[in-house]
């Protein structure tokens, strides 16, 4: 097994390789590269002084150096590209003209007639014409950018010599042309001859595409506008149309020089140095057995050996730089330090065949499409026949079969090197890998691909003992099966550590079944997850869009856990990265108590990036997952509003029910099993969930589902009542109020511990008193009692001078008030998110105000000011009893419908404030003339309109009816002002326009807006009703909580347990006391034991959880073969229908 290395980077883009060059040539073009840049900088500066000296103005001139000096830097990168294919790149070009007796018109064996050759050239009749011998290398005088015409596409080109080291191409292409280092390199070869592409391998072609764009792909092929190339170029156009540059696929083209059309407008002017843009015309109408480059390929690479209509020169250079690049030592592959290149073949002829016969010498896997026609279709049914003799008769026979026209014209001597091409193909059946193309889905080129890497790769000498990179390509390409299948074998042990690159890797790219593969094989998910690696995760593979929402939802909602989660992701990138903002970190505490729950980060990684089903595999690997169910749940219900993509937001919102379910599911199964461990698991807290416990987490998330469900409301139960069985009846407790000594007489019963001896009398009547189901009881008696104190004072007996009643009054709110501090110190901020709390402190604050002024007794208007704030108060008081009623199951969900049906009157309310503003208005302006006391403004304008939708009838718009009597025609007395008159002392205003308009205005808010107010109110108590039992146990928590969160001491008598805290407290001060360590979670043996616990009825949930999965798959293939058996007795009744006709 290999070591697994320090740095991980399987992505990162590889430096090319360069050959080492001698110094005095690399000294020689480092000079020449200097001069034409001196001489631009020189020119580039004397322009700049030009131009400043003749404006003048300092700031025009250092943007015009700022914009020059850019295209300063493209023009020397072109300059430098330019200089290395001089020096490196050669054409050919024919120096012995060697006349071809087969042409009739002179023309040499190169091609060229004699006039197109160079003066001085040597005449030969008698040798054979030979390119290596009868031509001569020159500077190549093609290269630089090609714009096609007609279709406005670029990309780049160069003509070399077909000699050229595959090394110096590698070298341009990676490093002048800027090709990224390629993840793999797609080989296609197949038929050059206009052919109809058929709909299934345009599917295939497609596909192919697709997986260039994911993978990073290069695609080699012949690179004209004809055959194959053709089609190959407009399934990459039509799958780059909509995608970003990022995206663009690669598509590189290596044609023959000498067969392309149009060639003389690539040829360079001699004085072009720089960049060069050659405008290239497709004419397809020429009918010359020259082919047209292909628009649609980013890069064309045209191979030259000095000839003219002479196909197939690039052949060799092709499978050379195929080779070189599969030989490439790449340490940040995913391949094992490799480039994997596969051929692809699809029909084609003599040359596909010996295409495919040097990719198998190379040791080049190759797929073949079965179904494409000639020879694909021959080598496909020779590796069908895989068993039999392969007999040279055979082989003919299936070349006579599948290419008939070919093989009719084929010498003796031709058929033998067919014969013999095939067999040396056939040698390597572990490299041949056939898809048939009416089986062509959206999965069968990519496995084909896969599985043909992995053939080459596991049959490689060098490579076949590497496990490691034939995981990686397994990995890579998401083929499960195999990996199980041939890596996991059980001859075959692995080391943790072995497999940590590979879980890096599954876990960056999202592959949940190979993450669970990897866990299954023996990875050590806790050792793995080290500080380094949880950091470059959060890092490195973290998006920015969610950590900008994660930052958002903390600033917007001020809730603990997305304070701790943002403050966790910040502080693990701050230790990946050296150098950040310093005011990044104010707010950073210590967190590594985290470090100790690293599997519950990586939870949180996926959670946060929507990782459906790999947060679900690594779940499976917590501890405490009912507590991670729930704050998955948590984080997702927050994330979702602040998201803008509706989309996601809505994804989110789903994966945050799923995992709610499952934490009712775990919880069910937990409490079925044991009901006192299931109840410690409640409680139990977790520093990866900012000791947050389960209980307190589904109330944040708002699950009512888990609040719910039986178990935890037993738990609540158990709280509510205290040491006081859940047996006893609710009136035998309030009797026990007012009839203490009942207590002792066994009248109310307790609950029982196997530890516990027999009840002291004294004991029952502190277990009974203590218990917040009484406290609670006690609580409401006296704050009725309260209200009724408070409303006698207010009635009958509010005098000058303060009464002892109303000094009992003033005495119970100070205890309220005491109350209030305390829960405000308890909760902190989180006190005032709750209404009730808001409302008490309004009624303290209000009732506060009311003293002031009613002790200025002196002043009568100011005690009257005070008894209408005590009056006003009262109301707060009284409204405040309605959150008493949430005890009760039928009133409960009532208080949340009038709560709901409030938030629809403010909604109602602006839609009726338009109709309101518009017909008052209008109505004043039409019947009264500059009326300037505003509160008969106000009154006219809305306080009679909207008296009128509660049936009151407005009398002012009828002339017949108008009463002088009851207004002011001065505005000086206490009515309203008299409408506008003629003349003749009659009402001015059009009764045509009023009564129609008041008519209009009672019927859109009488019947329209009251209607959908009722609609709206009944949409609300629908909502509530159909999770009405849900609903109420959810609210009832919080009730609960409250009184299990305060002194067990019975209002009013809590006020002397106030005054003992406030001597403690300072009594604690003067002597200081040493605090106790706080205690972390899984430290005490009980956490244990409740997570070791869990961890088992979590394993049998997922067996049950699989056996139901199973069966619903079960369920389907047999509808499936259900639905299959009756299209074929479908068929067959048509067939005998048919036959009966």
């Amino acid at each position: 097994m290999t070591v697994r290395p320090t740095a991980r980077g399987w992505n990162r883009e590889f430096v090319p390789h360069t050959e080492s060059r001698p110094n005095s040539n690399s000294r020689e073009r480092s000079q020449s590269r200097e001069r034409p840049r001196q001489r631009l900088v020189d020119v580039s500066s004397d322009l700049i002084k030009m131009r400043s000296r003749r404006s003048g103005l300092m700031e025009s001139s250092r943007t015009l150096y700022s914009s020059f000096s850019r295209s300063i830097e493209l023009s020397l990168d072109e300059i430098d590209a330019a200089k290395f294919i001089q020096e490196n790149f050669k054409k050919r070009e024919c120096v012995t003209y060697t006349k071809d007796p087969r042409s009739p018109e002179g023309v040499c064996k190169c091609g060229y007639s004699r006039s197109q050759h160079t003066e001085g050239i040597q005449s030969n009749q008698n040798e054979k014409w030979n390119y290596k011998k009868n031509t001569k290398e020159v500077p190549t005088d093609a290269y630089g950018d090609i714009q096609f015409e007609a279709f406005g596409r670029r990309g780049k080109y160069i003509r070399l010599s077909r000699d050229t080291t595959p090394e110096i191409l590698y070298e341009l292409m990676t490093k002048y042309w800027q090709l990224k280092t390629p993840n793999l390199i797609i080989s296609v070869t197949g038929g050059a001859k206009n052919f109809s592409l058929k709909p299934r391998m345009r599917k295939i072609f497609s596909r192919l595409i697709y997986i260039a764009q994911t993978k990073g792909a290069w695609i080699f092929t012949g690179g004209t506008h004809y055959g194959l190339m053709k089609y190959i170029g407009e399934v990459v156009r039509d799958n780059t149309i909509s995608r970003s540059s990022e995206e663009k696929v690669i598509a590189i083209g290596i044609a023959a020089w000498g067969m392309v059309s149009n060639r003389e407008s690539l040829i360079r002017s001699p004085n072009n140095e720089g960049n060069y843009v050659a405008h290239y015309v497709m004419d397809e109408q020429k009918r010359d057995p020259l082919y047209c480059l292909d628009n649609n390929h980013t890069h064309l690479i045209l191979v030259d050996n000095g000839t003219h209509g002479q196909p197939t020169t690039e052949a060799e250079l092709r499978a050379s730089l195929e080779k070189y690049i599969s030989e490439l030592n790449v340490p940040d592959s995913n391949y094992g330090g490799k480039v994997p290149i596969v051929c692809f073949a699809q029909g084609g002829g003599k040359e596909t065949l010996k295409a495919i016969n040097t990719a198998i010498k190379s040791k080049i896997p190759c797929v073949v499409v079965e179904g494409s026609g000639q020879t694909a279709d021959v080598i496909a049914s020779l590796v069908e026949a895989e068993g039999t003799t392969l007999a040279s008769s055979a082989i003919k026979e299936k070349l006579l079969r599948f290419l008939p026209r070919t093989v009719s014209r084929l010498t003796e001597d031709e058929m033998e090197s067919w014969i013999r091409w095939i067999k040396e193909i056939m040698e390597n059946l572990h490299l041949l890998t056939v898809i048939k193309i009416e089986q062509a889905g959206d999965e069968i080129v990519s496995n084909a691909i896969s599985f043909a890497l992995y053939k080459a790769y596991s049959t490689n000498e060098q490579d076949k003992d590497n496990w490691n990179a034939q995981l990686k390509l397994l990995l890579e390409w998401n083929q499960l099966d195999l990996a199980s299948e041939e890596i996991f074998t059980n001859d075959r042990r692995w080391e943790s550590a072995d497999l940590e690159d590979a879980m890096f890797a599954a876990l960056v790219k999202d592959r949940p079944k190979f993450v669970r593969l990897l866990l299954e094989n023996g990875l050590n998910l806790r050792k793995f997850l080290t500080s380094e690696i949880l950091s470059e995760l959060f890092s490195e593979n973290f998006s920015t869009l969610v950590y900008r929402n994660l930052q958002i939802a903390k600033n917007s909602y001020n809730d603990t856990l997305l304070t701790f989660v943002w403050k966790m992701v910040l502080n693990y990138q701050r230790t990946y990265k050296e150098e950040r903002n310093s005011r990044d970190f104010s707010d950073i505490q210590d967190l590594s108590p985290i470090i100790k729950h690293p599997i519950q980060v990586l939870f949180i990684w996926a959670i946060l990036q929507n990782k459906r089903q790999l947060s679900k595999v690594i779940w499976e690997q917590t501890r405490g997952c009912t507590l991670a169910a729930l704050g998955a749940s948590k984080l997702l219900k927050s994330l979702a509003k602040v998201k803008n993509d509706i989309n996601a937001a809505g994804e989110s919102e789903e994966i945050a029910n799923e995992y709610e379910t499952r934490a009712v599911e775990l919880f069910t199964e937990c409490y079925s099993n044991d009901e006192d461990l299931a109840e410690m698991l409640l409680v139990y807290s977790c520093e990866a969930w900012g000791m947050s416990n389960c209980l307190e987490m589904a109330v944040e998330a708002k699950d009512q589902q888990f609040i719910a469900q039986p178990g935890v409301q037993n738990f609540l139960s158990k709280q509510w009542y205290g040491e006081i069985s859940r047996d006893t009846k609710n009136w035998k407790i309030l009797l026990c109020l007012f009839f203490f000594p009942l207590i002792s007489c066994g009248f109310i019963s307790f609950r029982k511990k196997p530890s516990d001896k027999k009840r002291s009398h004294l004991r029952k009547y502190f277990d009974f008193f203590t218990s917040p189901f009484v406290v609670f009881s006690w609580t409401v008696i006296f704050y009725i009692g309260f209200l009724l104190v408070f409303a006698y004072v207010l009635l009958m007996d509010f005098q000058p001078v303060p009464t002892g009643l109303e000094i009992a009054v003033y005495v119970l709110v100070f205890i309220l008030l005491c109350d209030e501090i305390r829960q405000m110190y308890m909760s902190g901020i989180k006190y005032f998110t709750d209404l009730w709390n808001v409302m008490d402190i309004l009624a303290i604050l209000y009732f506060i105000a009311g003293i002031v002024f009613r002790l200025h007794r002196s002043n009568s208007s100011a005690l009257y000011t005070g008894r209408v704030i005590f009056c006003l108060d009262y109301i707060i008081f009284t409204v405040r009893l309605i959150h008493i009623f949430t005890v009760s199951r039928n009133l409960g969900p009532k208080i949340i419908m009038l709560q709901r049906m409030l938030i629809d009157v403010f909604f109602f309310l602006f839609l009726f404030a338009v109709w309101v503003i518009a017909f008052g208005v209008a109505r004043q302006g039409i019947l009264r003339l500059n009326e300037h006391r505003w509160e008969w403004i106000f009154r006219s304008v809305i306080y009679e309109p909207y008296l009128a939708v509660f049936g009151q009838y407005i009398a002012d718009v009828d002339g017949t009816t108008y009463d002088f009597d009851h207004c002011t025609i001065t505005g000086n007395e206490s009515k309203p002002l008299c409408v506008e008159m003629d003349n003749d002392h009659n009402p001015r205003f059009p009764e045509w326009i009023t009564i129609p308009l008041v008519c209009i205005y009672m019927l859109s808010t009488n019947i329209l807006l009251v209607n959908l107010l009722i609609a709206m109110f009944g949409y609300t108590v629908g909502s509530v009703q159909e999770n009405n039992d849900q609903v109420w146990k959810f609210q009832r928590y919080f009730l609960v909580q409250e009184y299990c969160s305060r002194l067990t001491i019975p209002f009013p008598f809590v006020i002397l347990a106030y005054f003992y805290m406030i001597l403690r407290k300072m009594f604690s001060c003067c002597c200081k006391q040493q605090e106790p360590e706080p205690t972390h979670c899984c430290s005490k043996k009980e956490d244990t034991e409740t997570l070791a616990w869990e961890a088992v009825m979590k394993e049998n949930y997922l067996v049950k959880l699989s056996s139901q999965n199973n069966k619903c798959t079960e369920m389907e293939q047999k509808f499936k073969q259900l639905e299959g058996k009756l299209h074929d007795l479908k068929r067959m009744m048509k067939d005998i229908t048919i036959k009966i006709k």
